[in-house]
């Protein structure tokens, strides 16, 4: 009997060490399995939940320690940062459809200049018959007192000449001296008419050709503005294109960080037990872990009852 109970002793010996080896080389569940099992058990509540939260301020967290809170109450809101980023995302928006709907004019094109008339095709002829008919008038007055000279010659010479018939010739050839006066004085007019025509032809000719000169100048300078001003309108397009992409891009940013915005909401009811501020990171935000007591099944339903129960009437 002593025997046999010795193997006994050895035996439940044996059995309680291999069970202290398979239960050293058991693993617990991963966090996954956990949460996959937690889900298909869906009326199991945990005891404690820690819940980690990111605000812009500490007024963000809307819960503090030994607070009663129900399920789906706010834990944490960043109302302020929200609010200002609407505001941000409205002016960006309305900076970008005004952008938008701004005309930028192009520049005119400019118009051709409008030819000139040539000059029209001068002549001379009447000045210069002018000028041929004064010469001739020269030639027959001068022919005339050479004529009248050799008479009045021949006359002194004649004896007993009644000296009232040389006073009259001679009366005469002063005369057509006067004369003769008068027909150079007329082919001087006439020759300086011919050639102030000439003159002011010159001078036509002269602002004619300048104002060619000028017309191919601003025709040039027209050209350059034109080129000028269509430049600065390409660059005006391209600048407003470029606007309108930054513009763009600082409305999506806006947009991406609102919704990172969401609101931290209590999956359960139960008691804030602890309210812990973990830091502050690198962009300004502050991390705070709370520390969630979650009521019972039981409790939960008995408080859902309790607030089903209907108010007495008033007499």
């Amino acid at each position: 009997m002593k025997r046999v109970s010795k193997l006994v002793v050895y035996g439940l010996v044996i059995v309680g060490i291999a069970i202290a080896i398979i239960t050293t080389n058991v693993k617990p569940l991963p966090s996954w399995a956990t949460a996959n099992q937690g889900q298909q058990t869906q009326t199991t509540r945990p005891k404690r939940l820690k819940i980690t939260v990111r605000v812009s301020e500490p007024d963000d967290l809307k819960v503090s320690e030994g607070e009663e809170i129900t399920e789906g109450e706010i834990i944490a809101d960043r109302e302020r940062e929200r609010n200002r980023l609407a505001a941000q995302q409205k002016q960006l928006q309305l900076s970008l459809d005004k952008l938008k709907v701004s005309s930028i004019t192009p520049p005119d094109i400019p118009q051709k200049i409008p030819a000139v008339m040539a000059l029209p095709p001068v002549s001379y002829l009447e000045h210069e018959a002018a000028v041929e008919k004064s010469k001739s008038a020269i030639a027959q007055v001068e022919s005339e007192l050479e004529l009248k000279q050799e008479e009045i010659k021949y006359l002194s010479t004649v004896k007993n000449l009644d000296p009232i018939i040389l006073e009259h010739e001679q009366a005469k050839l002063k005369q057509l001296k006067q004369k003769h006066t008068g027909t150079v004085r007329d082919y001087q007019l006439a020759m300086g008419k011919m050639q102030s025509a000439k003159d002011s032809r010159k001078y036509q000719e002269y602002q004619a050709s300048l104002n060619s000169v000028r017309r191919v100048e601003e025709m040039n300078q027209a050209r350059l503005n034109y080129q000028r001003q269509l430049a600065e309108y390409e660059q005006r397009l391209t600048d407003r294109e470029f606007q309108v992409t930054q513009l763009q891009e600082k409305l999506n940013d806006v947009e991406n960080a609102i919704a990172t915005l969401s609101m931290v909401k209590s999956p359960y009811a139960g008691t804030v037990r602890r309210v812990k501020w973990l830091g502050q990171s690198a962009d300004g935000t502050l991390t705070a872990e709370v520390t969630l007591m979650v009521r019972s099944d039981r409790e939960a339903e008995r408080e859902q009852r309790r607030n089903e129960v209907p108010l007495p009437k008033q007499q």
